[in-house]
C-alpha cells in the first residue's frame, strides 16, 4: 500500500535483480557451474567485467548482446556467509543497456544502492538459485530484461556488489521519549507492533514524528536506499491496513525518487539505523483523494533496519 507509483528503466538501480526474477522462472533449470542461466546457453560468454571491487565496473561485449536466456555468474567471490534464503541482500548496481552498451544507471555515479529479500517467490526460482550461491562481498552480473514504463522489455545487464545482508529484522536501542499525543505502541515477540488503542481526538494537520526506540547505528540520509518493517493505521477508526510483518519481508524504497508517499519520503531522514519511529501523516501527504484510503490521516510504525548511501 505504501508505494506510489512504480518506477521502471528510470530507477534501474533500486529495482531487485533484473530479469532473473522477472521473466525467467517458465522452463528454468537453475545454476550450472557457477553460473544462473535458464538453459538458453552461456549468454555472458561474450561480456567482460572488470574485477576490481574498488572501482566502478567495467563492462565490455560487442553491441548489440542477444539474449536469448537470463544467465549469471559471480565475477569476484566475496569471503562472507553465502546468501541464504530468507536474506535481504544490499548491493550497489552497474546497468548496462545489452543493445547498445550504454550505461543506463550506476550506484558509482550517483544513483541509489539496492537490493532484495531472496526467497523463491520474491526473486524467482532462478534468481534465488543463482543468489544462494553468492557470497556476501562478491560482484557478480546478470544478463536479463526489465520492463520499462513503456511496457516494452529491455535487454539488460547489471553489475552488482553485494555490500551486507541486513540484520537485526527489527528496531534495536534506547528508548525515545514519545509525547503521550498518540495511541501507545506494544510490541511482539519478533518485534510486530501493535496499537494499544485507537486515537483519539483530531489529528494533526502535518506530518508528526515520533521516535519510540533511538537506534545507534548510521544516520539516513537524502537519496538513501531504505530497509525497514512497519505497520499501518487510519486515523479514523484505529484498523491496521498494511504491514510488512503480516508479509514476513521488510520493505525497502530509494528515499526522494517519489516511489512512496510524501509524508514518507520526507520524514525518515536523519534517523538513527535502529530506531523505530511513528509518523502521523495527514491525506494530503498521503493518498490525498486517490484510492481505498482517499481523506485518510493514517499512523505508521517503522522499524529502520538499513540505510546504503548513495556515492555522494
Amino acid at each position: 500500500m505504501i508505494r506510489r507509483r512504480t518506477l521502471l528503466t528510470t530507477a534501474l538501480a533500486a529495482t531487485a535483480a533484473i530479469g532473473l526474477a522477472a521473466c525467467t522462472d517458465e522452463g528454468s533449470t537453475g545454476p550450472s557451474d557457477g553460473g544462473g542461466s535458464d538453459g538458453g546457453g552461456d549468454v555472458l560468454a561474450g561480456v567482460t567485467v572488470s574485477d576490481d571491487l574498488g572501482a566502478e565496473p567495467t563492462v565490455e561485449f560487442t553491441a548489440p548482446l542477444e539474449i536469448t536466456a537470463a544467465d549469471a555468474k559471480i565475477i569476484t567471490p566475496g569471503d562472507g556467509a553465502l546468501i541464504a534464503e530468507g536474506d535481504t541482500a544490499i548491493w550497489r548496481s552497474h546497468f548496462v543497456d545489452a543493445s547498445t552498451g550504454e550505461t543506463l544507471s550506476s550506484w558509482w555515479q550517483g544513483a541509489p544502492a539496492g537490493g532484495m529479500q531472496v526467497t523463491p517467490d520474491g526473486a524467482g526460482e532462478v534468481a534465488f538459485s543463482f543468489l544462494t550461491t553468492v557470497p556476501v562481498g562478491s560482484r557478480f552480473v546478470m544478463a536479463g530484461w526489465q520492463q520499462g514504463r513503456d511496457g516494452q522489455a529491455y535487454s539488460l545487464l547489471q553489475v552488482a556488489d553485494v555490500d551486507r545482508v541486513v540484520s537485526p529484522l527489527r528496531a534495536e536501542g534506547e528508548p525515545g521519549d514519545p509525547s503521550g499525543s498518540f495511541p501507545t505502541v506494544t510490541l511482539a515477540e519478533n518485534g510486530a507492533p501493535t496499537l494499544d488503542a485507537p486515537p483519539e481526538g483530531e489529528p494533526p494537520a502535518q506530518t508528526t514524528r515520533e521516535e519510540l526506540i533511538v537506534g545507534t547505528a548510521d544516520t539516513t540520509r537524502a537519496g538513501d536506499y531504505l530497509t525497514m518493517h512497519y505497520t499501518g493505521w487510519k486515523w479514523s477508526d484505529g484498523s491496521q491496513f498494511d504491514s510488512s510483518w503480516d508479509r514476513g519481508a521488510p520493505f525497502a524504497f530509494a528515499q526522494g525518487q517519489g516511489q512512496v508517499i510524501q509524508g514518507w519520503d520526507e520524514n525518515l531522514l536523519d534517523l538513527k539505523v535502529g530506531s523505530q519511529v511513528m509518523l502521523v501523516i495527514p491525506a494530503a501527504e498521503a493518498y490525498g483523494d486517490q484510492g481505498e484510503l482517499a481523506g485518510e490521516t493514517l499512523i505508521f510504525v517503522v522499524d529502520i533496519l538499513d540505510a546504503a548511501h548513495t556515492n555522494a
